[in-house]
Formats: C-alpha cells, sequence, structure tokens
C-alpha cells in the first residue's frame, strides 16, 4: 500500500476509537465462483492485527473486491451512509460532528457518530433510523453494526471506473484523533429511549394479560416486586420494558409516583439505566413514569425536556 493509504486507515482506525474490530471482503457476484455475491469476515481484530490484514486486504481489492470495516461487537459508533456534501455540512454545524467521514465515490460519504456510551443492538439501530431521518442518510443502511469503506482502498463499483480505466479510492476527508463524541449525543440517546418506550407502550395494548393485570387493586402483600419484571426482562435490551412495566403495573395497584420512582433507582445494577450519571438518571426515570401515567390514562401537566449536558463516558 502507498504511505498516504497507510496514513489514513490509520487516522480512521484511531478516530474511530473502537477496541475491536471486523474487516469485510465483498466478493461481487461477477467475481465468485458461484455467481452469488459474499463476505468474507475477519473478526474480533485489534488495531495491530488490522495492520497485519493489509497486505491481504490490498490483494483482495486489486481483484475487485470491496473493503469494509465495523466495530466488532457493541459500541459507542453508528454509521450514516449515502450523505451528501450539503447534508454533511448540516450535520457539523448543528452539533452532530462525525468522529470520522469517508468520501467513498465523488461527492458521497459515510460519517461514524461517536455516541456518550456503548449503545445495545436494539438502541443501536433506533439511534442509526433517527440520524439517517435527521440528515437524509441511506435508510436501508441504518443499524446497530452496519460497515463501513475503509479508507485506503478503491470503490470497485462499476458506475465508478475512471476514464483510465481504474477506479477512485475512499478517501479519508477528516477524522479526529481520539476520536469525538458529538455535541448532541445526549438528546439523540434520550430520543432513542423515548422511540424504544413508544414502541413498547404499543405493544403492550395487546398483551397486557400476559403479565396478569387485574381491574381491581391486589391487597399490598400479594403485589409483585420489582424482581419479578426484572426477570422477566432479563436481557440488556428489555431493560426498559422491566422498568416501564414494574411503573405501570404498579400504578394501576395504587403504588404512589414517589415509590415507583425510588425502587426503580435503587435497581440501577439491573435498570437501562445502568452505569450512567445522576442527571440521565433522574431524567430516564421522570420519561419512565410519565410513560407509565400516560397508558393508564392518567393527564400529565407540561414539564420542560430534560437534556443533559454532561459528556462523561
Amino acid at each position: 500500500m502507498l504511505p498516504i493509504a497507510l496514513k489514513a486507515v490509520q487516522l480512521q482506525l484511531q478516530a474511530m476509537g473502537a477496541s475491536r474490530y471486523e474487516l469485510g471482503v465483498r466478493v461481487p457476484q461477477d467475481k465468485s465462483e458461484d455467481g452469488k455475491s459474499q463476505m468474507i469476515l475477519r473478526n474480533n481484530l485489534t488495531n495491530g492485527e488490522v495492520f497485519e490484514k493489509l497486505d491481504w486486504l490490498a490483494a483482495e481489492n486489486a481483484k475487485g473486491n470491496h473493503i469494509y470495516i465495523r466495530p466488532s461487537g457493541l459500541s459507542q459508533l453508528t454509521l450514516i451512509d449515502d450523505l451528501t456534501r450539503n447534508s454533511l455540512k448540516r450535520m457539523i454545524d448543528t452539533g452532530y460532528t462525525p468522529a470520522c467521514v469517508v468520501e467513498t465515490s465523488p461527492g458521497n460519504f459515510q460519517a461514524w457518530l461517536k455516541h456518550a456510551w456503548s449503545l445495545t443492538a436494539q438502541e443501536g439501530t433506533v439511534a442509526a433510523k433517527i440520524l439517517a431521518e435527521r440528515f437524509g442518510g441511506d435508510p436501508n443502511s441504518a443499524d446497530w453494526r452496519h460497515f463501513g469503506r475503509l479508507a485506503g482502498f478503491t470503490n470497485p463499483k462499476p458506475q465508478y471506473r475512471l476514464p483510465n480505466g481504474l477506479f477512485p479510492y475512499s478517501q479519508l476527508k477528516f477524522a479526529f484523533s481520539k476520536g469525538v463524541i458529538y455535541e448532541k449525543t445526549h438528546e439523540v440517546l434520550s430520543e432513542v429511549e423515548d422511540r424504544l418506550l413508544d414502541q413498547y407502550v404499543e405493544s403492550q395494548r395487546s398483551i397486557q394479560t400476559r403479565i396478569g393485570f387485574q381491574q381491581h387493586p391486589r391487597q399490598g402483600f400479594e403485589l409483585l416486586d420489582y424482581a419479578h419484571f426484572a426477570n422477566k426482562y432479563a436481557a440488556h435490551g428489555e431493560r426498559h420494558k422491566a422498568d416501564l412495566t414494574y411503573a405501570t403495573y404498579s400504578l394501576q395497584r395504587g403504588v404512589s409516583e414517589v415509590e415507583i420512582r425510588d425502587t426503580i433507582r435503587t435497581h440501577a445494577s439491573t435498570s437501562a439505566f445502568v452505569n450512567r450519571s445522576q442527571r440521565d438518571q433522574d431524567g430516564y426515570i421522570e420519561r419512565t413514569v410519565r410513560k407509565a401515567l400516560k397508558q393508564n390514562g392518567f393527564s400529565i401537566p407540561l414539564q420542560p425536556s430534560f437534556h443533559s449536558a454532561e459528556l462523561c463516558r
């Protein structure tokens, strides 16, 4: 590889800042032996191991294969694909500065945004959809672990072939050496929580009987405690469901909002806000209880929206 291409790879990896990466080599249909597009994967690679694979990647790229990269597993990163110059400028001007940007073909960009903390698969997909909607990115590429192109390698799509017969390189347009958490990260992550809660509320309309809702309150000693709901929705990505279901169930049985808030707060090790700041915890609990009140038909007075200004992770 040329020194400039090696430098582009180094800067892209530093800006993305993941602990491990997955490389993807896509073999187009017309290049594969069986006439079907194939993806060759190399997973769980450190920065150094990615560099050890560069000669192999260059050889595969020379055959007309596509070279991709993404974080290995859950991460703080979200890819927005198929951006224009104008949408990229709008992102930067409005507080959504990417950690790095790759121009994959003339006038077409991919941006990696870095959130304040690592997201679950469900959270990551919702975040990707929100950001794609906001800036005109490709909705079909909006998920929690989509591949982006690795800078320094050519984009061998036939429509991009140059007059000299060669293909354009994917160019690193800019990168922050240690990555950057975009300014509006907490607003986006709050919206992610709200969308997940909205989706859950909608699904609960038809399945409330699964947790035994009753028309008349039980005696206090018969109430199911928080652990019941935490066990029912034990997966990390379902913690929103545990908190909202507990709050809805308890409100229907006369438990006070104060007690519900305190109970969720005391179960931080299993709640959806585990490892977040106190201000983020308070905002999350507020939104969860308000969702439960709304689901139970209570009127909710308007209050100022909660936005955290901390970038602590």
